[in-house]
């Protein structure tokens, strides 16, 4: 029984992950050209979120994740400025990621808004899950709200603005 039990459990964990690997976490809703992501740099970020149950420190780590890594990979001279509405920021449960394992997961639209005109320049839907379970699941999940919202600002830099 015990066997049949860890085999159900690891099947389900690896069909979890591969489904995961599957999901682009980046989906452009209205793209812009690498030519002008390349001329852009962030005067200010605003995030707000959908979802009620969002802690407040959670929304600052992700303001301040996209403020330092878009300050490393957004140096143009054209200024824009970037609305984050969150619809989803999930921080896994540690009891759960020992039993069956779980994941943190943080998915929002990013929009980049001339401030000349309040045009919006570029849209994407951007989702970062981070899977994991048992010890290795435990130390992997440990950065919590920090760790995954430096890993949104990662995506966003490598896939709005081109770079790594």
């Amino acid at each position: 029984m015990g066997d049949f039990l860890f085999t159900r459990i690891l099947a389900a964990s690896a069909a979890a992950l591969m489904l995961a690997a599957c999901a682009q976490p980046v989906k452009p809703i209205q793209a812009w050209a690498p030519s002008t992501a390349a001329q852009a740099s962030i005067g200010s970020v605003t995030v707000t979120s959908r979802a009620g149950n969002v802690p407040e420190e959670n929304l600052q780590a992700l303001k301040s994740a996209l403020e330092l890594k878009t300050s490393q990979c957004a140096t143009g001279p054209t200024r824009y400025e970037m609305q984050v509405r969150v619809d989803n920021f999930k921080l896994a449960n540690s009891g759960m990621v020992m039993l069956l394992g779980d994941n943190h997961e943080v998915a929002g639209e990013v929009k980049l808004v001339n401030p000349a005109d309040n045009s919006v320049a570029s849209e994407y839907y951007v989702q970062e899950v981070t899977s994991g379970g048992g010890l290795i699941g435990l130390a992997r999940l440990s950065g919590g709200a920090r760790a995954i919202s430096t890993d949104f600002a990662a995506s966003v830099c490598e896939k709005v603005f081109f770079k790594k």
